[in-house]
């Protein structure tokens, strides 16, 4: 068995590749909030070379949402 998650299944709602708009949209925030944390390499992103717009991966956003949540101590 695969530890890989199949996020179109249980996310369909959630498109693969995701603009700036979409992804503030998906964590409840703004847009300049997205851009600055994408620009700043804490959110994983991507750029075409010579671009101005950020894409997001979905599988790369749930991940990186996994492993940077919240633990209460």
């Amino acid at each position: 068995m695969s530890d890989e998650i199949d996020y179109g299944q249980w996310y369909p709602d959630v498109p693969p590749v995701m603009d700036t708009k979409q992804l503030a949209e998906l964590l409840s925030t703004n847009e300049q909030i997205v851009r600055a944390y994408a620009r700043d390499g804490v959110i994983p992103a991507h750029r075409k070379p010579g671009g101005r717009k950020f894409t997001f991966l979905r599988h790369e956003v749930f991940q990186w949402l996994l492993e940077n949540r919240y633990q209460p101590e």
